[in-house]
């Protein structure tokens, strides 16, 4: 178009010499128009750079186009590549994401939900942890009739839908990883206690260790690393001090695994020589520290991607009998330097 002019629908259909509603037939993927039509009219989007108004089809739809996502601590490791995977899927489907953050101490927090669902039109939400299991959360979105999606929640819930991963057999499977290098003597650095993949990832590493008849748990060597460098550190040169150590140790996220090899290098030993170190999700921080970690992968893209497909296949308004879906993704054990046979 020449000058400032804005493209409208109804320059589309005069160059591509069809009707304004055939325009907006393709625009709504309908499946009665030819393909030869719908060639030319995008085509005719193409040459005058037209771009549709998602207002427009919000109205038309009486849906909108827009998911709500809430975090705790977009800092982290897992939560900012949740965040990224999701932000991905969602331009992918033509969504836009509203991400806050949230805070269920604060005195007004019924207030700040009812905000946030005012300002973004949201009708939608994913809950990453530790929220996707705030019972009280759950049912204020509920009160306001949101679809809810939860990410790796404790339990299920009726009225939302849950994507997960096998956190309790990842845990143990990279704990077995260690087990089967010939480690014996293993330490653990867990997350939050409120935090329910701590607490699989916790259980995992211990039903490995008391299944092998070789090896002893011992107490003593679970430490709290609470997903955090600096309080990682701190456990890790507790457990790592003296003559009495583990030559392996299992943190409960890739944060903590770091701060477990920052720790050893400043007490002089030498991974993995000295101590294997394993993390969890496989964030950036797993590849850029040396030796890179020995991690499980999360399968972020596809939890995002099963999260908006759950919300766009999601009838609205919701049946009477209406039932959250469950959708557990796989994971994969990532073998890198961090971890060999103990000395």
């Amino acid at each position: 178009m020449d000058g400032d002019h804005v493209a409208t629908i109804i320059d589309v259909a005069k160059r591509a010499g069809v009707s304004i509603k055939t325009v907006s037939r393709v625009l709504n993927n309908a499946a009665n128009v030819r393909t030869k039509t719908a060639e030319r009219v995008r085509e005719a989007m193409t040459a005058l750079d037209y771009t549709p108004s998602m207002a427009a089809r919000e109205l038309r739809s009486g849906r909108s186009r827009s998911i709500g996502m809430l975090f705790s601590d977009p800092s982290s490791g897992f939560q900012a590549r949740l965040h990224h995977a999701a932000l991905t899927a969602c331009s992918r489907a033509g969504y836009f994401l509203a991400a806050g953050i949230f805070d269920e101490a604060e005195t007004d927090w019924g207030r700040q939900i009812a905000d946030f669902l005012a300002r973004t039109r949201v009708e939608s939400m994913i809950l990453a942890p530790p929220l996707c299991d705030s019972l009280a959360l759950h049912e204020e979105l509920a009160a306001h009739d949101v679809v809810t999606v939860l990410i790796s929640p404790s339990r299920e819930a009726a009225y939302a839908h849950t994507v997960r991963m096998d956190d309790y057999g990842a845990a143990r499977e990279i704990t077995q990883h260690l087990l089967d290098l010939g480690h014996v003597r293993l330490g653990h650095l867990t997350g939050p206690e409120d935090h329910v993949a701590s607490g699989h990832r916790r259980r995992g590493f211990v039903d490995a260790i008391c299944s092998d008849e070789r090896v002893a748990l011992r107490e003593d060597w679970i430490l709290p690393g609470l997903f955090r460098f600096k309080d990682a550190v701190v456990s890790a040169e507790r457990v790592l001090t003296g003559a009495d150590r583990p030559t392996a140790i299992f943190a409960a996220n890739d944060e903590t695994a770091a701060a477990v090899c920052f720790a050893a290098g400043r007490l002089g030993l030498r991974v993995p020589d000295d101590l294997s170190v394993a993390g969890f999700d496989d964030t950036p921080i797993a590849t850029t520290v040396w030796p890179p970690l020995t991690t499980i992968a999360q399968p972020f893209d596809a939890m995002a991607e099963a999260m908006v497909a759950l919300i766009a296949d999601t009838p609205s308004p919701r049946e009477a009998d209406w039932r959250g879906k469950i959708r557990q993704l796989p994971h994969a054990l990532r073998v890198r330097a961090s971890t060999a046979p103990p000395p």
